[in-house]
This record gives structure tokens, sequence and C-alpha cells, in this order.
């Protein structure tokens, strides 16, 4: 089970304005200042909290930096859910343990600061009381978040 605030995004939404490319470094604390650093509407980016990202189609389409991924897993991201994922942003997301889960529409479902909840194939909505339905994941990935990430899947299962 994973808890947050929601941030609410729509469609397209580039990695570079998640996190834009001056901010790549190996110093987790540059990559973690990063966060949200293109969003010129974000208030909270300094504030670190659970959250659970909301957005549209086609959410981190873009580059293929990892520290995209980073920056939001440092920040507190606990989920991302979309209607559909830019691929390499995708596989960073789950190969980094954050799940990155789709659903048919996400229009109109939250609202920046509600409080949210992904279980068992659903996400609530705790503030406006209501739930939408996720697609399920390949079973796969599905070892790969059990895991931990892949790094800890391919231990698990003896490839490293």
């Amino acid at each position: 089970m994973k808890e947050g605030t929601a941030l609410v995004f729509g469609n397209d939404i580039n990695t570079d304005l998640l996190h834009p490319s001056y901010f790549f470094s190996l110093d987790s604390s540059r990559v973690r200042d990063g966060f949200l650093g293109a969003v010129e509407t974000t208030t909270d980016r300094d504030i670190d909290r659970a959250r659970i990202i909301v957005a549209g189609k086609n959410f981190g389409c873009g580059s293929s930096r990892e520290t995209t991924m980073t920056a939001l897993r440092l920040a507190g991201v606990q989920a991302v859910i979309a209607e559909s994922f830019g691929r390499i942003f995708f596989r960073n997301a789950m190969s980094l343990g954050v799940p990155a889960l789709t659903t048919a529409s996400l229009d109109g479902f939250a609202e920046g600061g509600d409080r949210l909840r992904v279980a068992d194939g659903i996400l609530q909505n705790l503030t406006q009381d209501r739930s939408v339905t996720l697609n399920p994941l390949d079973p796969m990935w599905a070892a790969v978040l059990d895991a931990g990430g892949m790094i800890d899947f391919l231990r698990v299962r003896g490839s490293l």
C-alpha cells in the first residue's frame, strides 16, 4: 500500500519539466533540488512528504535520464498513476521500485493536495471519497516491485 498527497499533471509531461537537466549530478542532494525545477506553479517542491503523481497520457516523455525518477523518489513520490507513460520513464520508475501504474482515465479524479492511496489494484481518493481500478501489471514487473526494484529482483534470482 502506498499513500500520499496528490500532484496532478495533464498530458505529455516531459521529463525536463519534472527534473531539468542542469540538476543532473551524482550528488543526491543536487538531484533532489531539481524536483519539479521547471514547474512554475508548484509551491511545495522543497517540502519532503509522501506524494502520488496523477497524470494524463504520455507522462514522462522526453529524455532517458534515470535521474528524473531518482529526483521524484528522493522527494517522496510513492507511485505515479497515469493513463500512459513514456516507455523509458516507465522502465526507470519500475526499475527503481516506484510503481508506475495505468488506468483508463484520470481526468478530474484528483486535485492537488488530495489524499490518495494505492492498494490492491485500486487508486482511492480519500479526500473526495472516490476510486478507480488500475490496470493489472505484467507479472514480471509485479515481481520487480515486490523485490523493491530491479537490482533487488536480480539479486533474489541469483542473477547478480
